[in-house]
């Protein structure tokens, strides 16, 4: 097409481009759609395509004009964008100048922004740290313990509570002798020196809870005060005193299960020993493992690219992570503070320059996933992973877009660890997988 171009550099990665293009171009279009029109239009009183041009004109005229407009926008944009090497990360912005007719030419302007241009860092320069696992009878007797901990059964208790035991009481808290929201509960439980993940605010106050419950008989009443750190997410108990009252109600103690064969049948193995118990928990245990190492490695990987590559990120692409952070965010039921608003554009930039990085090295080295590595992918997996998706797939025809992209970033994270350089450093099971 015959079209002239301009393109204007703005703010950062922002461009603009205007396009002319000739009312000998709208003439074309617009007469080829009308012959569309006339050997398709069917009116009552006239033979399918007998239609008189005058009255086609009379009737479609004006989506005539807006067809062929439509099309001279899109592709002469496309091809100045061509041309001119612009690779938009936005959708454009579009401006008409001038209307085309057949007396006039289409004048229009797009604005955009550009994914920025940069060559990624040398990745044979990355250092990533790799563990190295051998998984022992130790580690294997400590998994099937714990397996054992998640069957246990409890038994009421009239002895003074242990470490080990579930407790079961009602608690109060007040802020200088007030209520404050979700200040008391009923027959929370909890088993006294479990290992408990979250923030350290909270970890801490299950500790307080642990220490004032041991070596109690039901019934007891215990008083404790608890300094709630200036940093706690609740804004409104951050850096306050909160005074404890418990009752402690139920003491259980946990009885573990045998390892016999009833107890395999809950794993769906019939007629189990220990050693085929023992061989399915370590082939579990492998597998995990080398999930878990892949993860360690990938947060290493992408930790080195944003460390290495420093570019400017289109605001279009912060903008849609952001708000996809932030509906996730919302939809836990969470409320945005300013800190939580300020953790989420960070964790959003991160996002948008790792896909700009990950976009460059699938470019660069023509990395691609293929529908066959697709199907191995479903036809390899356990029979549940397949069934469910073999679901997800019937349910939402996109989802294999969300596996093929999730093959690509393992094959990404495949070749940088093929490049880059690995200090192997010797870790026990436990350490990689919690």
């Amino acid at each position: 097409m015959n079209i002239e171009t301009k393109v204007n550099k703005l703010d950062g990665l922002k461009r603009s481009i205007k396009i002319t293009v000739p009312k000998d171009e709208y003439t074309l279009v617009f007469n080829s759609n009308l012959t569309k029109y006339k050997s398709s239009v069917e009116l009552k009183g006239f033979r399918a395509g007998k239609v008189p041009e005058k009255i086609i004109l009379q009737k479609y005229k004006d989506r005539i004009h807006s067809d062929a407009m439509n099309k001279l926008i899109e592709d002469s944009l496309m091809q100045s964008l061509l041309e001119h090497k612009l690779d938009t990360a936005s959708p454009p912005k579009l401006s008409i100048d001038k209307i085309p007719s057949f007396d006039n030419e289409l004048v229009f302007t797009a604005e955009f922004e550009i994914y920025p241009l940069f060559k990624v860092a040398d990745l044979s320069e990355i250092s990533i740290e790799e563990p190295e696992v051998d998984i022992n009878d130790s580690d294997v007797n400590q998994v099937i313990k714990n397996i054992q901990k998640q069957h246990i059964r409890w038994e009421d208790c009239k002895d003074n509570s242990n470490s080990g035991d579930k407790v079961v009481l009602d608690y109060e808290g007040t802020i200088e002798g007030k209520e404050f929201e979700n200040s008391k509960q009923k027959d929370f439980s909890f088993i006294i020196d479990d290992d408990v993940r979250g923030d350290l605010a909270t970890i801490n106050l299950f500790k307080e809870f642990y220490k004032h419950c041991i070596n109690e008989k039901v019934n007891a009443e215990k008083t404790f005060s608890y300094d709630m750190p200036k940093d706690f997410v609740d804004k409104n108990i951050a850096g306050k005193l909160i005074n404890y009252k418990i009752i402690i109600k139920k003491i259980s103690k946990g009885i573990l299960p045998k390892l016999d064969k009833e107890f395999y049948k809950k794993f769906g193995i019939e007629n189990g020993t220990d050693k085929i118990f023992k061989d399915n928990i370590i082939k579990h245990m492998e597998h995990e493992l080398e999930q878990k190492k892949l993860s360690l490695l990938t947060a290493s990987i992408n930790q080195k690219l944003l460390e290495k590559n420093d570019f400017e990120v289109p605001i279009h692409m912060l903008e849609s992570e952001t708000k996809n952070l932030t509906n996730q965010y919302k939809g836990m039921m969470k409320e945005l503070d300013d800190k939580t608003k300020i953790d989420l554009d960070n964790v959003a930039k991160k996002r948008a320059q790792l896909n700009i990085i990950y976009m460059k090295i699938t470019e660069e080295n023509k990395i691609e996933v293929k529908d066959q590595e697709i199907q191995n992918f479903i036809s390899k997996a356990d029979k549940e992973t397949q069934n469910n998706l073999i679901a997800k797939i019937k349910e939402d025809k996109k989802y294999l877009n969300h596996i093929k992209n999730k093959l690509l970033e393992d094959a990404i994270i495949k070749f940088i660890v093929l490049k880059c350089k690995k200090d192997k450093v010797k870790k026990s099971f436990l350490e990689v997988v919690n």
